[in-house]
């Protein structure tokens, strides 16, 4: 699994700034740290060695304290960014993944992708927060310190470039070990939350037939096997942790015992060190917070993989069936390939009504328009066409929970009708769109597509409802397989 994945750039032009801006800070707390480093060294060597005054020294603790604030806001700051940068890629990548959900490029359930965007994506907070920042400082910090250290004792820089490989060694032996378990955590929570999700759409089934207890006890048990796997991920990152610490201290330790070797002998300076001595720890720390915060946003890093293969997929498409003017229903038995053809149609400049509701949690508005730069005008508009006035768009819904079939067959409909208008396109595919309405509503669905086919666009539509038949201008039967 690879650290940083290129997509980011060309997906999120956020990235692009977020890397340029810590770059920036990072070099900032390289400046931090030396300047500690050095106003420490001369005012210990001022104290103890040159028998200097204490109140004229006092003034390289005011620049070591100085120093040390300065690092300390470089380090606030690159946190910062990085979680301003995630809350505005995970929004980018909700919207789009909620247009692709819309134009029907998916073929991923409702549970999977409710995972996905959900805590999925959040996790990234701690990829972009702590990870990537401490990636560029690796990159940067380090071999800027080590630079600094060749000048002044090219011993102690021999050392150091000795033992650094240690920790990426380290860490490519944990990432190996932990790897599969974190890819196993991940599914295992995705297959969960598609399982409860299931669950919960057919309670009402389940009541009827007495299954709910067995259900229960299956959740229990899956909910077990979750905790155990999730110690296990606990236990693995402690021990990343904890190896990583081990290796940086042993190296630490051995340029130390060298240092003091060299000042018994009288062959170094105390100034020179101690500014290495103190130089020597910043050296390893970048590296050793890589490790630590790699493990930490392995979920992350993952979620931005499978978000970006979500966008990348390429929609499928087929000259089988043209979509002329105005209103071409398919009809045939169930199983017969409607979806199917239907589904072949889909592209980006389309919009599409799925057979299967996907709604995610968020609001009414955001379920319609997505999560960003909505229009509340034509959301509404929308919804008053597909009969549900009576909705909020603040109104909280949570995967097809807290509305009804009906409404939530309805809530599809309105979100395509606003990606038609919003986007400006010129077709629309509907997936037996009226199968849980009513009699009355089946009346108002057909007639807004009446009146839409009437304004230039094309539609396709596969049904077994006669309301929607006697509104065709063509009508395609597909036979059934045979056997």
């Amino acid at each position: 699994m690879r650290p940083f994945d290129p997509r980011l750039l060309k997906a999120a032009g956020q990235t692009r700034q977020f890397l340029a801006a810590t770059v920036a800070i990072a070099l900032v707390a390289t400046v931090g740290t030396l300047g500690v480093a050095y106003s420490l060294t001369q005012f210990v060597v001022g104290i103890f060695v040159d028998d200097k005054p204490l109140d004229q020294m006092a003034i390289w603790l005011v620049w070591a304290v100085a120093a040390a604030a300065l690092r300390a806001l470089a380090h606030f700051l690159g946190e910062l960014a990085g979680f301003r940068t995630a809350r505005g890629i995970k929004a980018q990548f909700r919207l789009q993944a909620m247009d692709r959900i819309g134009s029907g490029s998916t073929g991923q359930s409702a549970g999977a992708l409710s995972q996905l965007l959900g805590p999925g994506l959040d996790a990234i907070d701690g990829y972009f927060g702590k990870f990537l920042p401490q990636l560029v400082f690796a990159a940067l910090v380090t071999p800027i310190l080590i630079a600094v250290i060749l000048v002044f004792d090219p011993i102690s820089a021999i050392s150091i470039i000795a033992t650094l490989p240690l920790i990426p060694i380290f860490m490519v032996l944990i990432g190996l070990v932990t790897k599969d378990v974190q890819n196993e955590q991940l599914k295992a929570t995705t297959a969960l939350s598609a399982h409860f999700l299931e669950v919960l759409q057919g309670v009402t089934t389940l009541k009827i037939f007495g299954r709910i207890e067995r259900q229960l006890q299956t959740l229990l048990t899956v909910a077990n096997e979750q905790k155990l796997r999730t110690m296990k991920v606990l236990r693995l990152s402690f021990l990343s942790g904890f190896a990583l610490e081990l290796a940086a201290s042993l190296s630490v330790a051995l340029i130390a015992v060298q240092i003091g070797i060299r000042l018994v002998d009288g062959q170094m300076l105390l100034s020179v060190g101690l500014f290495v001595l103190l130089l020597a720890p910043e050296v390893y720390l970048p590296l050793r917070n890589v490790g630590a915060q790699f493990h930490n946003s392995q979920a992350g890093v993952l979620a931005v993989g499978e978000v970006l293969d979500l966008l990348e997929e390429k929609p499928s498409l087929s000259s089988e069936m043209a979509i002329d003017q105005g209103i071409t229903v398919l009809v045939g038995p169930s199983g017969s390939g409607k979806t199917t053809r239907l589904r072949r149609l889909v592209s980006p400049d389309c919009a599409w009504v799925p057979q299967h509701l996907t709604l995610l949690t968020g609001t009414v508005l955001q379920n319609i328009a997505g999560f960003d730069d909505a229009d509340r005008v034509l959301a509404e508009t929308v919804l008053s066409e597909v009969g549900l006035e009576e909705l909020d768009l603040e109104e909280a819904l949570s995967n097809n929970l807290g509305v009804s079939g009906g409404q939530a067959q309805r809530l599809m409909i309105a979100r395509a009708l606003y990606r038609l208008r919003a986007k400006g396109l010129s077709v629309l595919l509907l997936d037996e769109p009226t199968s849980m309405l009513d009699e009355e509503n089946q009346a108002l669905i057909a007639k807004l597509i009446s009146e839409i086919a009437g304004q230039g666009v094309r539609i396709a539509i596969a049904t077994h409802q006669d309301s929607l038949i006697n509104i065709a201008d063509r009508v395609n039967t597909i036979e059934a397989a045979r056997v």
